[in-house]
């Protein structure tokens, strides 16, 4: 039995397909679900009006997400945590805290699940961790790690300097 996708399916096939499927799949499963339509003319033409709109939606959250990875690769996320003489950290730094930095510091609400990392971030240093925030849109950030007593020496620094020039 021939049938209009009106929703996409997994394994499948995309809104507007033509795909030919069992009878019994299409009756038990894709019409009661509003997956699907009967393959006729006036279907075929009511299918494209749905595929214009689906396009542009994909466009619009395509833009919308581009725009939002140009803030991001401009975002640099420092962590200041407890670490031992080597650098290694007492713990790590998760995604669940760069998530929780980004919507406190920058108002930038992103799923832990998102961030993308191929190894934990254990030591002192500089790495650079993608987002995913569409399929076809990846966005790098910038996490610095440093050690507390560095952040205490620096701010301790800027304090002094002030006060040196007053």
């Amino acid at each position: 039995m021939k049938v209009i996708l009106k929703e996409n399916v997994d394994n499948v096939g995309y809104i507007g397909d033509v795909i030919d499927v069992s009878r019994g799949y299409a009756r038990n499963y894709l019409f009661p679900k509003g997956l699907a339509m009967e393959n006729n003319s006036g279907n075929l033409k009511s299918i494209e009006h749905l595929k214009q709109k689906e396009w542009e939606k994909r466009n619009r959250e395509i833009l919308n997400a581009q725009q939002l990875a140009e803030k991001i690769s401009k975002i640099n996320l420092t962590f200041q945590v407890k670490a031992g003489k080597d650098g290694k950290l007492f713990g790590s730094v998760t995604h669940k805290d760069i998530a929780a930095s980004l919507a406190e510091n920058h108002q930038i609400e992103i799923d832990r699940k998102k961030i993308e990392h191929n190894e934990p971030l254990k030591k002192i240093g500089n790495y650079q961790v993608s987002v995913r925030l569409h399929k076809e849109v990846d966005a790098k950030l910038n996490v610095q790690i440093i050690p507390e007593e560095e952040a205490e020496k620096e701010s301790k620094s800027v304090e002094d300097k002030a006060s040196n020039e007053e």
